[in-house]
Formats: C-alpha cells, structure tokens, sequence
C-alpha cells in the first residue's frame, strides 16, 4: 500500500486576506471557504480570530510578507556596539 504524504500550505498575507474576504463577502459556511482554499477548518477559525494582526500587516507590508517576524535588535548601531 502507498503512503501518500501532505504537504503543508503557506499562506502569505495576501492570501490570508483574501480569506478574510470571502468569510466578510457573506459565505454562510465556513466549509465552502474550506474547500475553496484547500484549507481545514481550524485554519480558518485562527485566521478569523488574528483578524486585526492580518489587515493591520497587509496594509503596511502588502503582499511580501509570509510571517510576522520582527528584528531582534532593531538598531543596526546598537548592535554593533554590543558585538564589540
């Protein structure tokens, strides 16, 4: 018999709005959004509850991004000093 193995899906920002939109558009179920997006349903139960997060990201960063990560060490000369 033949495993067959999945591969997990990244969304991008973008896409997780796109989400958000369809959910916003009137869908009465989340299933056809499921199915839509080839996403399971506690994907979309977390997309919805980081609405905020998600819209506030997009609009500063667009598309690019795929996660929220920021620097560690925000100041470049900070940093340096602290290295010697």
């Amino acid at each position: 018999m033949a495993r067959v193995t999945s591969r997990r899906m990244v969304l991008s920002v973008e896409g997780k709005s796109e989400v958000m939109w369809e959910i916003e558009k009137g869908t009465k179920y989340t299933a056809d959004v499921c199915l839509k997006f080839g996403l399971v349903n506690s994907t979309i139960q977390k997309i919805c509850k980081n609405r905020t997060k998600i819209l506030s990201e997009f609009e500063q960063n667009g598309s690019r991004v795929k996660r929220f990560r920021t620097p560690e060490g925000s100041d470049v000369d900070e940093a340096l000093l602290k290295w010697f």
